[in-house]
Formats: structure tokens, C-alpha cells, sequence
């Protein structure tokens, strides 16, 4: 989004002054209205995997036991987290393309009483596939209230409905690069009255990522340690975009770039790997005979797109596109053409035209808002 480059571009501001704290305190409380929170938040110069880290450290000692829900890439870190910790953990692993369900998840809380927080993905991004945040939280808290729920939202923010404090979502984490279209290393989560409770109890060693330290600093509108004062200011930008356009809004159009690419895929032979489809991007199998692999490198070389291939087991098997960030649906219909012309010149047998036309259809079956404004796809 150009204003969130602009405000990078700017002379940096010094971070203990009132100008920053005046802009780390809007920052704040613009991300509460986006977490639909009225919880905590807390800014971290730090990735994503820097506050799945910080989750795990404090909210959860080495004599505590921790549910990591394995549905891809991105659930086994939280496994990862949990062995450098020494926090044991035990594994909910689905198949790729699977979500866990409220009920698998609550069976295994069942059997196994010491679980003391649950770790999961909103949106497993390698394969695409989205959790029931809404059902898993609220029978969770019901069923098992003394066990925390805890969120990677970081490219389900802004993309999937997500209640925070309706659903009782303990802790939700989210990184600047996705939804939020700014360059990485901005992490950000939201922390329940619960959660900062049981972080005064935790053992586990903590100095950067001591959660404690940074909350008292923050309701301050400062940080413990130097902030990435650029990045805030460009996240200060693009959060009062989101809410300027309406999250609802912004949510729609992911949904409807995330429709009109599967309509599009389908129309040329691919299959969708998920089973519980995300918003956020679209995984899928390319048609008998063609290279998952062979695919990207040409539409990199051919049009200067780049799209994501498989990770793990699935490398070179699937092609991921992102519905997210600083994209809209002429951008899509864009890349839908791009992989007509591929396919045809890697001799696959398509009827030309075929998937630009299923997504147009698609968008107006929808009937979505105009969506010429390219501004109005900055997440």
C-alpha cells in the first residue's frame, strides 16, 4: 500500500518520545478493532515463529504438557517450540488437506487431563486448510476451561472471520507480511485476561520474548527493548486502511478471490488438496502429467509471477495462491490468463479462456462490490 511505504520512507522517529507512544498506542488499539479483542495486544520486532515462540515460553513450563494440532508445515514448529522449551508435547496429526475437528481435538484433551494449552493454526498455510476456530474455542472453554486456546492466525487475520473474545480465543498471534501487506518482521498477538495470569506462574526461561516485561511497557505506549519503528508506523497505516474500508469488507474479497480461483482451477483440471478450503489461498493439485514445479518456474520466467509450491512431503506435488495482501481480482484474473498460457505452451489440452471465464462467472454469481480500486485489496 503506498501510504505504508510512504511512511517507511519517512525520517525515523526515536522511540522514547510521545510521538512514538502516541503512534504505538493507535496501533494498538486499531489491531484490538482487528482482533475484535478488547484483550491485550503486544508488538514484537520479531516473525511470526517469534510469537509462537513467546506463546509457548509463557504460557507454558517444562512440567506442563501442551496439545500441538499437526494439520501441516506450520503445526509441527509448534511441536518444535515445545522441544526447545523441554515442554512435553503430544501430537493431533491430521492428513494434509485435513482440519481437526472441535470434537478430535476435545477427545484428546479427554484422554489426556495434564494438556494444559492447546497450539493450532487458524489457517494451516501450507495446505491452505482452514480450522473452526468458533467451534473449537467455545466447546474447549466449555468442555475444559482450565486449558488455554492458543491461535497462529497469521494469514487467517483479515482473511477468515475470527472472534477473539466471543469464541475465547486465550491467545492469537498474527505477522505483518501477510493480511497486513508490509515487510516482514512485525509480530503481533493478543493476550486474554487468562493467559496473562498464568504467565506470572511459568517457568520457563524468557528474556526478549519475557511477555511480562512487554506488556508493562506497552500499556505505557513503549516497548522493553528497541522497537522496529518503521514497521510500526507502517502497520499504524495499513490497520487504519483495513478499518477505514471495514473488515467486513475486507474479508469479502478474500472470500471472493478465493472463490473465483477455485472456479478458475477446476475449470482447468486441477484438484483442490483441502478438505476445509481457507480464504487466505488456494492449494491444488495440478492436472495429470503437468509439474507443480515446472508450472512456477514458467510463470516466473514467462510473466514475472511468482506463486508458492508445496512444503514437506507435498514439495513439487501442489501450487498455492495467495488470496491476501496487496492483491484484487483483476490482479487474479490476471494470473488465472498467466497459467492458461502456460499450460498451453507446456502442451496441456485446455479449452483457452475457459478459466478466466468460470472466475468471472463466479464473481458474478457473487455479486460483489466494485472492485476496481486497487487500494481497496491493501490488507
Amino acid at each position: 500500500m503506498p501510504e505504508a511505504q510512504l511512511a517507511m520512507a519517512r525520517p525515523i522517529i526515536h522511540h522514547r518520545t510521545q510521538e512514538f507512544r502516541d503512534l504505538m498506542t493507535e496501533t494498538r488499539q486499531n489491531l484490538q478493532r482487528i482482533f475484535k479483542t478488547r484483550n491485550e495486544i503486544i508488538l514484537l520486532a520479531a516473525s511470526g515463529t517469534g510469537a509462537m515462540e513467546s506463546a509457548v515460553c509463557n504460557l507454558l513450563s517444562p512440567s506442563e504438557r501442551a496439545l500441538a494440532v499437526v494439520a501441516g508445515k506450520f503445526g509441527e514448529r509448534w511441536v518444535e517450540i515445545c522441544q526447545a522449551y523441554h515442554i512435553p508435547c503430544s501430537v493431533l496429526e491430521k492428513n494434509a488437506g485435513e482440519a481437526a475437528s472441535a470434537e478430535e481435538i476435545c477427545r484428546k484433551l479427554d484422554e489426556e487431563r495434564e494438556i494444559r494449552a492447546v497450539l493450532l493454526q487458524g489457517c494451516e498455510t501450507s495446505t491452505a486448510t482452514s480450522h473452526d476456530l468458533e467451534s473449537i474455542g467455545r466447546r474447549i472453554h466449555q468442555e475444559f476451561p482450565d486449558v488455554l486456546v492458543v491461535v497462529d492466525a497469521i494469514t487467517a487475520l483479515a482473511t477468515e472471520p475470527l472472534e477473539t473474545d466471543l469464541w475465547g480465543l486465550d491467545v492469537v498471534l498474527c505477522g505483518s507480511q501477510k493480511s497486513f501487506a508490509i515487510s516482514p518482521g512485525l509480530a503481533f498477538l493478543s493476550l486474554s485476561p487468562r493467559a496473562i495470569g498464568k504467565m506470572e506462574s511459568v517457568t520457563s526461561p524468557r528474556y526478549y520474548f519475557d511477555l511480562r516485561k512487554e506488556l508493562k511497557s506497552q500499556q505505557k505506549g513503549q516497548t522493553a527493548y528497541t522497537p522496529a519503528v518503521s514497521l510500526v508506523a507502517a502497520l499504524n497505516e495499513t490497520t487504519k486502511e483495513i478499518l477505514r474500508q471495514g473488515l467486513d469488507q475486507v474479508l469479502a474479497e478474500a472470500d471472493l478471490m478465493a472463490r473465483c480461483t477455485r472456479s478458475a482451477l477446476f475449470a482447468l483440471g486441477f484438484k483442490l488438496l483441502s478438505k476445509s478450503p481457507a480464504r487466505a489461498a488456494t492449494a491444488a493439485l495440478p492436472p495429470a502429467g503437468v509439474s507443480a514445479s515446472e508450472l512456477t518456474k514458467k510463470l516466473e520466467t514467462r510473466f514475472g509471477m511468482k506463486i508458492a509450491g508445496g512444503q514437506g512431503d507435498l514439495k513439487g506435488k501442489i501450487i498455492r495462491i495467495a488470496h491476501l495482501g496487496y492483491f484484487d481480482l483483476p490482479d487474479m484474473l490476471a494470473l488465472i490468463s498467466a497459467i492458461e498460457l502456460c499450460l498451453t505452451e507446456m502442451n496441456v489440452e485446455i479449452e483457452i479462456g475457459s478459466g478466466v471465464r468460470s472466475a468471472l462467472l463466479e464473481a458474478a454469481r457473487i455479486k460483489a462490490p466494485a472492485l476496481s480500486d486497487r487500494s481497496a485489496a491493501a490488507r
